[in-house]
């Protein structure tokens, strides 16, 4: 990755018309990320019901916010926080829903940036939620090191498939949330 790259990585605030470039880079990261660790049916139904444009443009309709990142107007990651659907949340929560960057730019820098930008998005919420893949240990690692902890489990549906989650938490002022 060069420095020119991640200068050159804009991340800013989508809106409703963005629907169709969270949708594009929403499948494109899934697929990579999960493919051959998912079941193929499993992994299309979960771009084609629940990472469709016009889902997308619901969610930010309906209390969502999400960031893009882009190079030269070209996505290749997000960050999306939502009301919290975790068992576990409470009053004053909100969930990191999604979080995803093209392969090619990890290690860039540029994840860290779209956290940061998301958990600054959080301000004003007691703590920030998220659940990922129990064997995704590059995430959980990653989430670690920005103040993460694990404070549950979950079991999580693809495509009529269940998989484990565990789900971790940071408080919205840097501290590990219990």
């Amino acid at each position: 990755m060069s420095r020119i790259q991640l200068h050159s990585a804009q991340i800013r605030s989508a809106s409703r018309s963005d629907g169709p470039r969270l949708s594009l880079i929403a499948n494109a990261t899934f697929l990579e990320t999960f493919a051959g660790e998912i079941a193929g049916d499993a992994l299309v139904a979960q771009c084609v019901d629940r990472q469709a444009s016009e889902q997308f443009a619901r969610q930010l309709e309906t209390g969502s916010r999400a960031w893009l990142v882009e190079i030269e107007r070209s996505p290749i990651g997000y960050a999306m926080l939502s009301p919290p659907q975790l068992e576990c949340a409470h009053d004053g929560d909100i969930e990191l829903k999604k979080i995803y960057l093209l392969s090619r730019y990890h290690g860039s820098g540029i994840a860290a940036r779209l956290l940061e930008t998301a958990i600054a998005g959080a301000k004003g919420y007691r703590r920030i939620l998220l659940g990922v893949k129990a064997d995704n240990h590059r995430a959980i690692n990653f989430y670690r090191k920005h103040g993460f902890a694990q404070i549950g489990t979950r079991r999580f549906d693809v495509g009529g498939t269940l998989y484990d989650d565990v789900v971790l938490a940071r408080d919205c002022n840097g501290n590990t949330a219990q």
